[in-house]
């Protein structure tokens, strides 16, 4: 019962922390229900969510998958032409999931807020799933929250979590497999991780090659050898089957899209390539200056990309990994201590698999930066399972003075600094297009502190009501010290917490 409870109040607070950093402004009643604006800062402000809303649109509105001319300015340059069809570059799936929010909106005259709360949704379901895989690891009931907290607020995770895109539902389906792959193999499950799986595809293509470990392991699962006679004898068990079944649903329906899109079940948007669209209609697109496409067939997964993808993913102050969420170094700490552990032996080799193939993948794109985004949010992801390690860290060195220390450090910065882009623009160009603008602005979350200076917010509650009582310099900065607070609160209770509740 007390568990029960410290749950409900953990989310309680946490749904009340994500409402103040909600993207939207003062309108009729509410800004962006009805006005397509673009501007900096608002929940339209990057291409990778108005291409989708668009696609959700389209379903609703229009009953089809494809795009009118409208819809087409509004999602370039994400946008593919194909045999005089216009259509969304990105996969299905994000709007797909967002097409009953948008329905459900549109009865309240607010379909862009009630279909952002999607993703909203997923960020939440994010912080309980990497607290079930931290109690598997074993960390405490408020070490593990923490660990999920750590991420929706200390990374990059809380400004895509007011996003239209595919990071949070990636993250969750990410940790759902896993948590089936450390499961027993019985033919629910094999359907289930074969679903999971799928469905991840439909969300993003990068998604099959990040769960591809799990896969790995799974279908080893489903093997067994055996001596006779001198002779090895291997077998595959029946449950096999169950993984095929899992399977068809999902990937039926994408082959269905890409044939009413692309003109072949197995062609994907991606590799036709983006267009722009203006009122005189489509304009192919041309090489840009300091510019790589990452569906360019040339750049994508090419080893000679890696050591610079590798700096920029990691280190770099436009998108390192370290440089915006430092936290991060608490999780390692928490999954090399958890490698000691002989009861978590396969979790923890998965996760560390999955993190390198992520890591390793997007290094090798054309584009490690995302484009305009902020922080590395190609990793948000592989952010999720290494959070998983902050409980179990905190387990262990929770009463060493160099730890403690160290880790609220680490952990007020990253919460400031991820607070910061949240409550203004995710859109940071990387320094290759930065240096080349006709008024350059800083390629860094300095650019975000520029809005602090200037009062401006894209939170929907500051905007709508707190404008009034003080500026948005004190916003935030309360807003940081509320999320600090908690933060002391949950290392307190998982520092008195007895390891025997681990398992309760």
């Amino acid at each position: 019962m007390k568990n029960k409870l410290t749950i409900i109040l953990f989310f309680i607070c946490t749904i009340f922390l994500l409402g103040m950093s909600v993207k939207g402004d003062i309108g009729n009643p509410i800004y962006f229900q009805t006005e397509k604006d673009r501007v900096v800062g608002g929940p339209f402000e990057s291409t990778n969510s108005t291409s989708r809303y668009a696609l959700v649109e389209a379903i609703v509105e229009n009953g089809t998958v494809l795009f009118n001319h409208e819809q087409a300015q509004f999602s370039a340059p994400d946008l593919v032409s194909f045999d005089e069809k216009l259509f969304t570059i990105f996969t299905p799936g994000v709007s797909l999931v967002g097409v009953p929010f948008y329905i459900l909106g549109k009865q309240f005259g607010l379909p862009q807020l009630f279909t952002y709360f999607s993703t909203v949704l997923f960020a939440i379901l994010n912080v309980w799933l990497i607290a079930k895989v931290g109690r598997i690891l074993g960390a405490n009931l408020c070490g593990s929250l923490l660990g999920g907290i750590l991420f929706l607020f200390g990374t990059n995770a809380l400004p895509y979590a007011h996003s239209f895109t595919q990071h949070h539902i990636s993250t969750s389906l990410i940790l759902l497999a896993l948590l089936n792959a450390v499961s027993k193999r019985t033919i629910l499950n094999n359907i289930l991780f074969a679903y999971i799986f799928s469905a991840g595809l439909l969300m993003d293509i990068p998604n099959g090659l990040m769960m591809l470990p799990l896969v790995l392991y799974v279908l080893y699962k489903q093997v067994s050898v055996s001596e006779k006679a001198n002779k090895l004898l291997v077998s595959v068990k029946l449950n096999f089957i169950a993984l095929v079944i899992g399977l068809i649903p999902l990937i039926s329906f994408f082959a269905w899209y890409n044939y009413h899109t692309s003109g072949s079940m197995t062609r994907l948007s991606q590799s036709i390539g983006r267009v722009d669209y203006t009122e005189e209609g489509v304009v192919e697109r041309a090489g840009e200056r300091g510019k790589v496409d990452i569906y360019d067939h040339n750049s994508v997964y090419d080893t000679r990309n890696q050591l610079n993808g590798i700096y920029t993913l990691l280190i770099s102050d436009e998108r390192g990994w370290f440089y915006y969420s430092p936290i991060i170094v608490i999780g390692f700490l928490g999954i090399a201590a958890g490698l000691m552990k002989k009861e978590v032996e396969t979790a923890i080799p998965l996760i560390i698999s999955i993190v390198s193939v992520s890591i390793v993948s997007y290094a090798s794109f054309g584009d490690p930066w995302g484009g305009w985004s902020f922080g590395p949010r190609y990793l948000i992801p592989a952010t999720a399972l290494v959070c998983t390690g902050i409980g179990v860290a905190i387990q262990k060195y929770k009463k060493n003075p160099l730890f403690i220390a160290i880790f609220f450090v680490l952990a007020v910065y990253s919460v400031s600094v991820n607070s910061l882009g949240a409550m203004t623009t995710s859109a940071i160009p990387p320094k290759v297009e930065a240096i080349h603008l006709p008024d350059p602005i800083p390629y860094t979350y300095l650019y975000n502190l520029e809005f602090v200076e200037e009062n401006r917010s894209s939170s929907l509650l500051f905007n709508a009501f707190i404008y009034r009582f003080t500026s948005f310099k004190y916003y935030l900065a309360a807003f940081i010290a509320i999320m600090t607070e908690f933060i002391l609160v949950l290392y307190a209770y998982a520092g008195i917490s007895k390891k025997r509740e681990m398992t309760s």
